[in-house]
């Protein structure tokens, strides 16, 4: 009982308020909106052909779209012989952050800090590959 008393006695009203976190979009994410902003209206099909991406994570990344509201479903596309007319999807305008981004702090990091540290690094790697040689 002792634990229900002192919660009960809490003073709700003064805890800090939730800190807000800004979540950074996955890549998967913005190319898939990248590629229906290009293309306007698309099914799932197209964006896996374009992209070169696993249908199934795809899948999950155009829920994920949908529900936070920068994907919507337009329709039907064109019926497919034995089997249903694939969705068609669209981005709805919301803005979204660009897929450069990942590639600017690829390259920012991928700079070695000296050129000490390259020589170490370029080291490691040949010892690695000649040991898969090897082995």
């Amino acid at each position: 009982m002792r634990c229900n008393e002192n919660y009960a006695r809490q003073d709700l009203s003064v805890r800090a308020p939730m800190k807000k976190t800004h979540k950074v979009m996955p890549l998967n994410q913005r190319l898939v909106l990248e590629a229906l902003k290009r293309r306007r209206h698309s099914t799932l099909r197209a964006v896996v052909e374009d992209l070169q991406i696993s249908r199934d994570i795809l899948k999950n990344v155009f829920v994920t779209l949908e529900a936070q509201g920068y994907i919507e479903r337009v329709g039907k596309g064109y019926h497919v012989h034995g089997g249903h007319p694939p969705v068609m999807y669209r981005w709805t305008g919301k803005a979204f952050p660009s897929s450069s981004e990942f590639e600017q702090c690829r390259t920012e990091r991928a700079a070695p800090a000296s050129p000490h540290v390259a020589a170490l690094v370029a080291g490691i790697h040949a010892m690695c590959s000649l040991g898969g040689v090897a082995a």
